[in-house]
């Protein structure tokens, strides 16, 4: 009964087109489910989405044309190629997102644009034209030149071995279909490069991460020897030590503000995660009345705090505003006032501590040796945990550090922020 309906030897590459594409749906339905609960999407698993989404549906047509026998057959086959021809510029999107450097408007889309026009000659062929065997070489074409894109445009073949390992499932696929044209692996094919493509984003996104907590922890040893200079401690406990004959009602605030100060740059070195703005602010509070104890040129800090109800890394803001007492007004003949501010303007969260220090620069006692608190540290710890940015202006009328961090990455908890992907 089978033969009669299908023609003899036929039924065998039936059953083979039935088994491999039924088994291609269930692993396509997977991946995807797989790929949309991922944590951190971004523009390029975006695209793959897409392009998973789309070989879906080419396979649950070819469910349908191997199913049916006719007309009506060779409808839902060609609507599975037409689907299985539009991979091809998804998959190129794809790999621009890969190899395009964050902000860079890169020129990788003529790859894009030239697989676009592959997928519309073999949608065209697919339609009008009749020979299967012509059909499978636009497919093997497509592929070799998207094989081509990455030999060419990859920053590192190495890096690349995957993608290109991937390109060869449809190409063999297309050469299975050229050799006998009864048979349709080609969009198992395209699945099993989709699947190396998944695997090699995964592995690319579990490497970036270990990257980004290795930077992070030689950060919190950096930033530690650069908060906690030794002769800063020093100067400390003397200046201690010298209120005890002169001003003994101090003696107890000031180590409360020096023990303070030393226990939060120390839980830094544990803490991955953001912290409450003011819960920073209780820290730079604390510098300041630490600073108030120390001989350096008196100074008036003034707050403008128009928003507060964000989150930020540990020990961003502190450093600043050491700065600015240190080494704004600290060292110059003129100026005395420091201002924090914060505001939501452009969908960022801005933070900027300004000095007013100008004049000709002195240098006293405490700063002698001790070397400006680096913002290189700030800075890697803005990127990493918030996708933050810390520029600095020096002028005539004194120094204005700014912090701009993205309002939906200062407004989710610390862990998700430093997950949560730039792209």
């Amino acid at each position: 009964m089978i033969q009669s309906i299908y023609g003899g030897s036929d039924i065998f590459l039936k059953i083979a087109n039935l088994i491999i594409v039924f088994v291609s749906t269930l692993l396509s339905a997977v991946l995807l489910l797989v790929s949309v609960q991922s944590k951190g999407h971004s523009r390029r698993m975006g695209w793959f989405i897409s392009a998973i989404s789309i070989l879906i549906g080419g396979l649950s047509f070819q469910i349908e044309g191997e199913l049916n026998v006719g007309v009506d057959g060779n409808v839902y086959i060609v609507s599975a190629e037409i689907m299985y021809a539009l991979v091809g510029p998804l998959f190129s999107l794809y790999f621009i997102e890969t190899e395009r450097d964050e902000g860079q408007e890169w020129d990788g889309y003529f790859w894009a644009t030239f697989q676009t026009l592959i997928a519309v000659l073999i949608m065209l062929w697919a339609i009008y034209g009749e020979n299967q065997f012509a059909l499978n070489l636009a497919f093997l074409i497509q592929y070799v030149i998207a094989m081509g894109m990455l030999l060419v445009s990859s920053k590192s073949i190495k890096a690349s071995v995957g993608f290109i390992l991937g390109t060869g499932f449809p190409i063999i696929a297309a050469i299975i279909g050229m050799a006998n044209t009864g048979i349709r692996f080609i969009g198992f094919g395209i699945l099993m490069m989709l699947l190396v493509v998944f695997f090699g984003y995964q592995i690319d996104t579990e490497r970036e991460l270990l990257n980004k907590k290795a930077e992070l922890s030689e950060n919190k040893v950096s930033l530690l020897m650069e908060q906690i200079h030794p002769h800063f401690i020093y100067n400390a406990l003397q200046q201690i030590a010298l209120l005890c004959d002169e001003e003994p009602e101090s003696v107890k605030p000031a180590i409360f503000s020096f023990s303070g100060f030393l226990r939060k740059n120390f839980e830094a070195l544990t803490n991955e995660s953001m912290i409450p703005f003011m819960e920073e602010m209780t820290h730079v509070d604390t510098y300041i009345e630490l600073a108030d104890i120390l001989p350096s040129r008196t100074f008036t800090v003034t707050k403008d705090l128009k928003v507060t109800d964000f989150s930020l890394p540990a020990l961003v803001v502190q450093p600043l505003v050491e700065n600015a007492i240190q080494y704004g007004v600290g060292m110059s003949t003129e100026g005395d006032e420091i201002l924090i501010e914060t505001k939501e303007e452009g969908g960022y969260i801005i933070i900027r501590v300004v000095d007013d220090g100008r004049g000709k620069q002195t240098e006293i006692s405490t700063q002698r040796k001790h070397k400006s608190v680096g913002t290189k540290n700030v800075k890697t710890r803005l990127k990493i945990l918030c996708d933050g940015e810390l520029s600095i202006n020096k002028t005539e009328k004194g120094t204005e550090s700014v912090i701009r961090i993205p309002s939906d990455k200062a407004r989710v908890s610390g862990e998700d922020a430093a997950k949560k992907p730039a792209k």
